[in-house]
């Protein structure tokens, strides 16, 4: 695990710089004090790589046995399109991509989070598009990831 430089963008997507953004929720100097701050941090973790992190927020209850540093780590983008807390429990709707064998794939999923002694934990989510399938990216196509570079000189991996 790589954590970004302290100056550059946040992965999250926040438009603030790491050091102002999720920086100390992956070097636990800070809680997450609400669901969607919990989220854009767990995004970020799935980024880099940071199974600690997404260890330490994940409901015990719930936890997966088999999450492994072999999941996707190209991750692109991240969009909050709702959130809404009620009590110790939130629901916060994303919609995430990520590059995985030159394709496009995009999770749009409905979390769950429970309060758990003053912490916010992730507990479960649902899949609201189980069926979309990843899109090819043509090698000459603009990066889906915004760079403004041709896809083969940016996110492509070969073989």
């Amino acid at each position: 695990m790589i954590l970004p430089g302290l100056q550059t963008p946040c992965p999250c997507r926040s438009q603030k710089s790491f050091g102002d953004c999720c920086s100390a929720y992956l070097r636990e100097q800070a809680v997450a004090a609400d669901p969607v701050t919990l989220m854009r941090s767990r995004y970020t973790a799935f980024c880099v790589g940071d199974l600690s992190y997404l260890k330490a927020t994940w409901n015990p209850e719930t936890y997966p046995e088999d999450l492994s540093a072999d999941e996707p780590a190209d991750w692109i983008s991240l969009e909050i399109l709702d959130a809404d807390v009620e009590g110790s429990e939130a629901e916060v709707e994303f919609r995430a991509q990520l590059i995985f064998d030159n394709k496009l794939e995009t999770l749009h999923e409905v979390s769950q989070f429970d309060l758990v002694d003053g912490r916010w934990l992730y507990h479960s989510g649902e899949f609201q598009n189980e069926s979309a399938k990843p899109v090819s990216i043509a090698a000459s196509a603009p990066c889906p990831c915004g760079s403004g570079k041709v896809f083969k000189h940016c996110h492509f991996k070969r073989g």
